[in-house]
């Protein structure tokens, strides 16, 4: 009787997620059709491959350079809060968007989309790979519950990064665990995308002496920071870590708002207002370099096994500390939470413990 209940109440939990996951789909469109698509974190990443296309990549960091182009992209009526959102991703990354920026804002963003759900179907079938030991019900909530993770719609809403980043991070781990670690640093520096998602992943290669993987991840390295300083020339990487450096102590400006975000910074700035933000991003600093210790000793004391549930709770727990501890951690890069999730019940799944509860 307990057990056909559970079933039972699994199936209807499976059928709500799938509720709200349709229910983010009527969201979408409802959004489409009232134009407010162009208030997304790809409106930024247009930008950047506009004023690149444009020839004007050496100055790509230069603020005023970027309002003037992006007010002319969203034409009369459209403005961002403070007139501006920024393009604040490596320059690399403006490259890759030349092509959709030769296209309308409109167009190209739901040719985004459509590479989105390209990726998205990649990262389910992965996620079907590592749980392949699950049973049927298990399975199935972990797809629906996925679907249904709000992170997921606004990442669709804004056409952030997030799901790539979700990707690279599942590729890095898989590959950790197959023994080849030069892929798994060729992820990891792909990945860096978003810089702060692939902190404490490199910590793990780097105190778990993985030779192979850090140099998997220079050689990529290399190549893109070669490629980039060649089109856009060498002085861009020191240009992009100012401004890195720059919006990283920005409160309520140029569409960084701390009080969003899912992390310690976030929090400590719900409990005392951006009245302390001088404070905030003291403490966010030092909180953020204690973890990166705590981490290197985590794994420079832990033995290298790969195939052992503990290592997928160690870098469970790497990543989730990475997301709490994180400079920067908007709603949307929450979507990584999925992996820790992923490995935390694997792990218990794999020893035996009862996850049922879970």
């Amino acid at each position: 009787m307990n057990a056909n209940w559970g079933l039972r109440l699994s199936r209807w939990l499976i059928a709500f997620h799938l509720a709200i996951a349709l229910g983010y789909m009527g969201l979408l469109i409802k959004a489409a059709l009232e134009d407010l698509l162009w208030r997304a974190d790809f409106t930024a990443f247009y930008t950047g491959g506009a004023i690149v296309r444009m020839g004007l990549g050496p100055q790509l960091y230069d603020l005023e350079l970027q309002t003037r182009v992006q007010q002319a992209i969203l034409g009369p009526g459209r403005m961002f809060y403070n007139g501006v959102l920024p393009f604040n991703n490596p320059p690399h990354f403006a490259l890759v968007m030349i092509p959709l920026s030769m296209l309308p804002l409109g167009l190209a963003f739901w040719c985004w989309t459509a590479l989105q759900v390209i990726i998205l179907a990649r990262v389910i079938q992965r996620l079907r790979s590592m749980s392949s030991g699950w049973d049927a019900t298990e399975r199935g909530l972990l797809f629906s519950a996925f679907l249904a993770f709000f992170p997921l719609f606004l990442q669709f809403l804004y056409g952030s990064l997030s799901l790539f980043v979700l990707w690279c991070l599942i590729e890095f781990y898989l590959a950790l665990r197959q023994g080849k670690e030069v892929r798994a640093g060729v992820w990891l520096a792909l990945g860096a995308v978003k810089p702060q998602a692939m902190l404490f992943p490199a910590l793990v290669i780097l105190a778990g002496r993985r030779w192979q993987a850090l140099a998997g991840a220079g050689a990529a390295g290399v190549l893109i920071v070669g490629v980039t300083s060649a089109f856009l020339g060498p002085s861009i990487w020191p240009d992009y870590l100012r401004w890195l450096a720059a919006t990283s102590g920005y409160f309520d400006r140029f569409g960084v708002y701390p009080e969003d975000m899912v992390n310690l910074k976030g929090t400590l700035t719900l409990l005392w207002g951006v009245e302390r933000a001088s404070l905030i991003q003291k403490l966010s600093i030092g909180a953020l370099a204690a973890g990166a210790v705590g981490i290197l000793a985590l794994w420079g004391r832990a033995c290298w096994a790969p195939q052992q549930p503990e290592f997928d709770l160690r870098l469970a727990f790497t990543l989730t500390m990475g997301i709490l501890l994180s400079p920067h951690q908007n709603l949307h890069d929450s979507l990584t939470l999925t992996l820790p999730g992923v490995l935390f019940y694997d792990s218990w799944y794999r020893t035996g413990q009862p996850t049922r509860p879970l």
